[in-house]
């Protein structure tokens, strides 16, 4: 008889959230989908994932990664999406691992979507994406390019927010990235110099840090920004290289980069990558750089590069736990005191973030504790 009464429970649970609308909103129940059984090595996109350009009211962003998903429609081609088909999207186009992938949809989810209905723009601000009901986190929700997330300076082709776009791609910039593969890639089958490796995105990186502390007076390189700019960085390593060749050359990132759609005969990775195996990488890219500037820092009123101040004990001990609770510190204290079915999906979010960062240094549970507009 457990299992009538356990989908009996379940049944109720949808049913009270279809019946809960705050704001004019209704409530949206979030769920952790189910791991797909097919994992492996898989051409993509396939047929009924064809390239569609953009319109003009569809969102994009400042993650080549996820504006390729909505132009394949490997979520929805408007560019706002839920968690749960974000999640999934992101583990069949490029085979991430989905505690992983659940991580990242989560953190932004939290921060820059609405959680109460279950939307997330990848672009900025969208009529599809209410503000949280009672003003919870402000009067807009943002959206992916909303500056200080995930987002944030030292891109590799976009803008710093206070001095130019930075939500488009940049073509100026991601020629300066060509000339550090140019003197620091590998030779491959289009030739000499053409294959993305660790040295060439150390030279990215050290470029994109220096020249942005030097012409942005607002720059900012907070404890997110610099994990998820090395984090970024991975990804052109370990999540765009051809799975039949483990390569990341330079038509390969160009496509994803300049065109935002999959390469010709591109087949994800062969198996789950996981947030560890990024991270390593990540770290392997970080050596590379000058260690003075890879800190959290900021400029000061002088344009001097200065250490930000350090978060309380234990969050001090390590950049990855400043990074978990700079995260905490982005999401709308609001959250922490939800209720009802906003309750339960920030608790899942919230869990599915706990779940991939922080570590022994600083294992204390946080809820979100940000500002309404951050």
């Amino acid at each position: 008889m457990r299992v009538p009464t356990l989908l009996s429970f379940l049944f109720l649970r949808v049913v009270a959230a279809k019946l809960e609308v705050r704001d004019g909103q209704t409530a949206t129940l979030i769920t952790f989908p189910a791991t797909p059984t097919d994992l492996g090595l898989k051409q993509i996109p396939d047929d009924a994932h064809p390239f569609i350009a953009p319109g003009p009211d569809d969102q994009r962003g400042p993650c080549p990664g996820m504006n390729t998903l909505a132009n394949h429609g490997y979520i929805s081609r408007n560019g706002v999406a839920t968690f749960e088909e974000i999640v999934l999207g992101s583990v069949e186009a490029y085979n991430l691992e989905i505690n992983f992938a659940a991580f990242i949809v989560a953190g932004n989810m939290l921060m820059r979507g609405n959680p109460f209905v279950n939307k997330l723009s990848i672009g900025g601000e969208s009529p599809l994406v209410p503000p949280l009901p009672g003003g919870i986190g402000g009067s807009a929700t943002g959206g992916m390019s909303k500056h200080g997330g995930f987002e944030g300076d030292a891109s590799m082709t976009r803008a710093d927010a206070a001095i130019g776009d930075n939500a488009d791609f940049q073509d100026i910039l991601y020629d300066l990235d060509l000339l550090s593969l140019g003197q620091f890639g590998g030779d491959g089958p289009e030739g000499p110099n053409t294959l993305f490796n660790v040295q060439t995105m150390s030279a990215i990186k050290q470029r994109n840090l220096q020249m942005d502390q030097m012409i942005n007076p607002e720059f900012h390189f907070t404890p997110i920004r610099a994990v998820a700019s090395f984090t970024e960085a991975a990804f052109v390593l370990g999540i765009f290289a051809n799975g039949t060749t483990n390569q990341s050359s330079l038509s390969t990132i160009g496509s994803f980069f300049r065109n935002q759609t999959f390469p010709p005969n591109w087949h994800r990775a062969a198996a789950p990558v996981s947030g560890l195996v990024l991270g390593g990488t990540a770290l392997a890219i970080q050596a590379g750089v000058d260690p003075s500037i890879v800190v959290a820092s900021h400029n000061d009123a002088q344009g001097n590069l200065v250490p930000d101040t350090p978060p309380p004990a234990p969050f001090d001990a390590n950049l990855g736990c400043g990074f978990y609770f700079d995260l905490f510190a982005h999401m709308p204290a609001g959250l922490a005191n939800a209720t009802g079915v906003l309750k339960q999906n920030v608790d899942l979010l919230a869990n599915a973030v706990r779940a991939s960062v922080g570590g022994s240094a600083c294992n204390q549970t946080l809820a979100p504790f940000g500002p309404p507009d951050n």
